[in-house]
């Protein structure tokens, strides 16, 4: 359980009703199931542009393996495109609303329906609906309290680049960076991701959103 994605499965916690494990199985059914996904993210990193709810797990998980940037929701579509280039996203999650703000060179995948579907757009223009439904989620086995993995897991621009490993997210002692359960500590309101989402799933917490 080295993992962000492993131990939030593990942890027992639930979001809008949906089980942790469930989402973070949707996420990499999608990449198992998307090759042109896994394409667009070969040895780059991928873009999260959602709101706080499920779909965000689903995109962590499906981010397994390389750093997932976690874009400001409040930029401005060339914010987004200047900080795509300079951390080298190769595909962007979201959703429909805000996929207008993404560069037309970048992979989109669409999360509305998750952890049911996703759509995956390539920048030639091909969609795929990728199945995500029949996972009903993960048997998770394995010691919880080993450390984390030290490759890079969150990027957070909005927060002057602040980079966080597996290890870092995961270590008893991450309240020194500043991290803290319902308070957005040294990263600004932007982290709420931290706060609001991955610390109280990873307590095992069932947690709402308004989304």
């Amino acid at each position: 359980m080295d993992t962000l994605a492993l131990r939030l499965a593990a942890a027992g916690g639930r979001i809008d009703d949906l089980p942790a494990s469930q989402l973070v199985a949707a996420g990499f059914t999608l990449l198992q199931r998307s090759a042109p996904l896994v394409r667009l993210l070969a040895r780059r990193r991928s873009g999260i542009l959602l709101p706080l709810g499920p779909a965000t797990v689903v995109a962590l998980a499906a981010s397994d393996g390389r750093g997932a940037v976690v874009l400001p929701m409040r930029a401005s579509g060339s914010e987004i495109a200047a900080l795509c280039s300079t951390h080298d996203v190769g595909a962007v999650f979201t959703t429909a609303a805000h996929r207008s703000l993404l560069p037309s060179s970048l992979g989109v995948v669409l999360l509305d329906q998750a952890p049911r579907t996703a759509l995956v757009c390539t920048p030639e223009g091909r969609e795929l609906t990728v199945d995500l439904g029949s996972h009903v989620g993960l048997t998770v086995e394995g010691e919880t309290d080993i450390p984390g993995r030290d490759e890079e897991c969150l990027i957070l621009p909005a927060a002057s680049d602040v980079g966080l490993t597996h290890r870092q997210l995961l270590a008893p002692e991450r309240s020194r960076l500043g991290i803290r359960e319902g308070d957005a500590g040294a990263f600004g309101p932007d982290r709420r991701v931290l706060s609001e989402l991955l610390l109280p799933l990873l307590a095992g917490a069932a947690i709402g959103t308004a989304s």
